[in-house]
C-alpha cells in the first residue's frame, strides 16, 4: 500500500504544532488535503506546511475520493457534525478530544460508529504511548498494591482572550479542554462509573475557567479520583497513582518527552524509568492508525470502546456543579 493520504478539516494550531510533525515522524503517511472556510487561508497553510492540496471548504475534503483517513482538529462544537458526516465515508477518522461537548451527542456518535463498524478514534495521544502502557502494567501487576487514589491535574495559562475555548457556544471551558484527560485516565483503569461525585466550577465570563472534582468508585478498597484543571495556572500535568503498597508519580502525564519519566515508590525503594524514546506526542497514535489501515494490527482505543464512560462521568460532574449553582 502506498502512503496513507490524510484529509484534514481545519487549520487549527494543533495541526502544525502536533499533527503534521508527528505524521512526518511516523512515516507511512502524507498530508494530502486540508480544508478551511477560507480558500486563501487553506492555500497559504498548505504551501507553508507541505500539504499537497488545499480546499476552501471542509466538504471538499470529505468528497476527495483519494483521501484514506481524516483528522478533525475543529473547535469542539463542530466535532459532532463533521464526525457524523465523515462516518458515511466508511474511512478511518481521528477526532480531537472531546468527541463532543455533551453526553447525548457522544452517545449518538458511539451508536453510529458501532452500527457502521467504524474506525473512529478520539485523539488522546497518551493512550498509545509506551509511558501509559508501562503505568498500566505496573498497576495491573499490583506493583503499588490495590489502587486507592488518582491525583490528576491539568493546568495551562490560556491568555488569548479571542481563543475559542473561552466561548460557550463552541463548547469551550477548562473542563471540556483539560478535565476530560484525568477523567479519561480513570475510566480506562476503572471501567465503571463513579457512585459518588463532588464537583465545583469557577466561571470566567461564560465558561468554566477552573474545575475541581472528587469521584468515588465502588470496590474493596474504594478508589477515588481527585482532580483539578485550570486555564489560569502554569502548565502542569503531574499525576499520582496511589496504592496500598506504594505509588506511581508521573511528571508529564499527557504529552511526555524523552526527558520525562515515571517514578515507582515502594516503601523505601524508589525506581525512576523513562519509557519514552523521544518521539513526538502524536507519533505513536498516528503509527497505530497506519498499522490498522494496513492490516498489520487490530485497532485499540476505538471510540466505541472508550468514549462513553468518559462522557458519562463528565456529565455526572457537570450536573453536580450546576445543581450547586
Amino acid at each position: 500500500m502506498d502512503k496513507i493520504r490524510w484529509g484534514i478539516l481545519g487549520t487549527a494550531g494543533i495541526v502544525r504544532g502536533a499533527f503534521l510533525p508527528a505524521l512526518q515522524e511516523a512515516q507511512g503517511g502524507i498530508a494530502w488535503r486540508i480544508g478551511s472556510r477560507n480558500a486563501e487561508s487553506a492555500k497559504l497553510f498548505a504551501q507553508t506546511h507541505g500539504v499537497i492540496h488545499a480546499s476552501g471548504s471542509y466538504q471538499e475534503v470529505l468528497e476527495d475520493d483519494q483521501v484514506d483517513a481524516f483528522y478533525i482538529p475543529l473547535p469542539n462544537h463542530l466535532h459532532y457534525e463533521w464526525t457524523k458526516a465523515l462516518l458515511n465515508t466508511k474511512k478511518p477518522i481521528l477526532c480531537e478530544k472531546p468527541l463532543t461537548g455533551s453526553l447525548a451527542l457522544t452517545k449518538d456518535l458511539v451508536e453510529r460508529a458501532k452500527e457502521q463498524h467504524a474506525l473512529l478514534w478520539e485523539a488522546y495521544a497518551f493512550q498509545f504511548q509506551p509511558q501509559w502502557h508501562r503505568i498500566k502494567q505496573l498497576i495491573l501487576d499490583r506493583a503499588i498494591g490495590e489502587l486507592q487514589e488518582i491525583h490528576g491535574t491539568f493546568n495551562t495559562k490560556l491568555e488569548r482572550k479571542d481563543d475559542v475555548r473561552w466561548v460557550k457556544a463552541y463548547d469551550g471551558g477548562a473542563f471540556n479542554d483539560l478535565g476530560c484527560y484525568p477523567v479519561h485516565v480513570t475510566e480506562l483503569l476503572m471501567k465503571s462509573l463513579p457512585h459518588k461525585v463532588l464537583a465545583q466550577a469557577e466561571f470566567s465570563g461564560e465558561v468554566d475557567g477552573l474545575v475541581w472534582g472528587a469521584l468515588t468508585y465502588s470496590g474493596n478498597p474504594m478508589m477515588q479520583l481527585f482532580m483539578n484543571v485550570s486555564f489560569f495556572r502554569p502548565y502542569d500535568t503531574f499525576t499520582r497513582f496511589v496504592g496500598t503498597k506504594g505509588e506511581i508519580r508521573v511528571d508529564k502525564m499527557y504529552h511526555p518527552g524523552a526527558g520525562d519519566g515515571i517514578e515507582l515508590r515502594q516503601e523505601n525503594r524508589v525506581v525512576r524509568e523513562y519509557p519514552m524514546k523521544g518521539q513526538l506526542p502524536f507519533t505513536d497514535m498516528i503509527s497505530h492508525i497506519h498499522q490498522v489501515i494496513r492490516g498489520e494490527k487490530e485497532p485499540m482505543q476505538l471510540v466505541t470502546e472508550t468514549a462513553l464512560p468518559t462522557a458519562e462521568a463528565m456529565d455526572l460532574m457537570r450536573r453536580q456543579w450546576l445543581k450547586d449553582n
